[in-house]
């Protein structure tokens, strides 16, 4: 995908005319909260700070319960999901940007539906929610709906948020998302500073519309998109004729730079201990995708279908035949389920615990395959011939409580088919 060149950033940025201007003082974080929202209200172009009370945090904790708060205080009986008054909200909990905390840099994100007409509310990834909570704002409402395409630009270096006309960005989010982190990084290192909320075109023309959450790769030197997938979040936002909800976060300090990182830099041709055939099996895979580091994935994945899971020599080999450093290979290899360190078996059950699955005995269907398989949940027999996992989601939740072996699919399941499930699955060939 190409970049966006200067001359085509400026001539959009030309086209911008501010429709409405909001300076605001910084605020300091004080135990995760920074004690205010956001509400921008694109009809009458009017931007407001709200406080965050007390009773906020104590009946309504966390990204999700704040995302409900500021849509009761919105709506009525009569809103529908295109109505100008069902406001899109984003926020992040109190533990929102810290960095001991797993899956804090995810944004709630509430609207009403337009695939079910009631409120739904999904999270996503990216560094939007820490660079809100950052720009001092605990959660934001966005309501109203504009008569032309329109941005929203929260500037946390400048403390300034704009409303602004934008009609010459690209419909696609992928090519919006370059443009945006073009035109409002001051410089390339700006660019890890900026994330860009869009929906892409199709988002006009259906009810399933995503809401894609921009960072910036500074690997790969492109804006990627993480996505808010359910309920039709999107929609909701092209209905509104919004073109992008941008931040700037403020600056890391000291800027932290590639080239001062020893984990990012690539290992030495020595440090490779493993065997003469590791490395000739992990070239093939390798060679197999013409040795783009782009394509790390697809190699991990060949080598956990070859091997049933990826080794430290393997990791080692991968790391000298592609120049990806060996941590950055042990992070893909441990954030993506589908990947294990240690040896799974030939066959993979899988148990939902999702909510679904859950309210219906999905812990008693769990314990049915620990006790006829003889291991604890995340274990492998000792024959190799299964593990058994729980995982969060299958996504057949009409079916729960739900069970899946490789592509087979098992729906409405008792406890008393666990051991049918591991006869017929052993009787057939993987």
């Amino acid at each position: 995908m190409s970049h966006p060149t200067p001359d085509t950033v400026a001539k959009m940025r030309r086209a911008h005319k501010v429709l409405a201007e909001f300076r605001y003082e910084p605020a300091e974080l004080e135990r995760g909260y920074a004690n205010r929202s956001l509400r921008i209200d694109i009809s009458a172009n009017r931007i407001e700070v709200r406080p965050v009370t007390q009773q906020m945090k104590d009946l309504w904790i966390g990204g999700k319960g704040f995302d409900l708060w500021l849509m009761f205080q919105e709506i009525d009986k009569d809103t529908k999901w295109d109505s100008p008054n069902n406001p899109i909200c984003m926020s992040s909990g109190p533990l929102g940007g810290t960095m001991s905390f797993p899956g804090s840099g995810k944004t709630l994100v509430t609207s009403i539906s337009p695939t079910t007409r009631n409120i739904m509310d999904c999270n996503v990834g990216g560094y939007f929610g820490p660079y809100m909570k950052f720009a001092g704002f605990d959660a934001l409402a966005i309501t109203g709906k504009a008569s032309q395409d329109v941005l929203i630009f929260i500037d946390a270096k400048e403390n300034r948020i704009t409303i602004e006309e934008a009609p010459l960005e690209s419909a696609d989010s992928h090519l919006a998302a370059e443009e945006f982190t073009e035109m409002y990084a001051l410089d390339e290192l700006d660019k890890r500073n900026v994330a860009v909320v869009c929906a892409g075109r199709a988002a006009e023309h259906t009810r399933l519309g995503v809401l894609n959450f921009s960072f910036y790769d500074w690997r790969r030197k492109v804006a990627r998109l993480k996505q808010a997938g359910r309920g039709g979040i999107g929609t909701v936002f092209r209905n509104k004729r919004l073109k992008a909800l941008v931040i700037r976060g403020k600056p890391l300090a000291p800027t932290w730079r590639v080239a001062e990182s020893k984990v990012a830099m690539r290992p030495a041709g020595g440090a490779c201990a493993c065997s003469q055939d590791m490395k000739a099996s992990v070239r093939k895979i390798a060679e197999k995708w013409g040795q783009d580091p782009d394509y790390v994935i697809e190699m991990l994945q060949d080598l956990q279908d070859q091997d049933r899971h990826i080794s430290q020599a393997a990791i080692d080999a991968l790391s000298l035949e592609t120049g990806v450093s060996r941590g950055q290979l042990y992070h893909i290899a441990t954030f993506y389920k589908a990947f294990s360190l240690t040896p799974r078996g030939e066959k993979v059950i899988q148990v939902c615990v999702g909510t679904a699955c859950h309210v219906k005995g999905a812990a008693q269907i769990v314990s049915a395959f620990e006790r006829a398989l003889g291991i604890k949940q995340g274990g492998t027999t000792k024959d190799g011939k299964f593990t058994l996992e729980a995982v969060a989601c299958l996504g057949c939740c009409s079916l729960a409580p739900v069970a899946k072996v490789g592509e087979e699919i098992y729906g409405n399941l008792q406890t008393k088919d666990a051991p049918r499930i591991i006869r017929a699955e052993g009787a057939r060939r993987g």
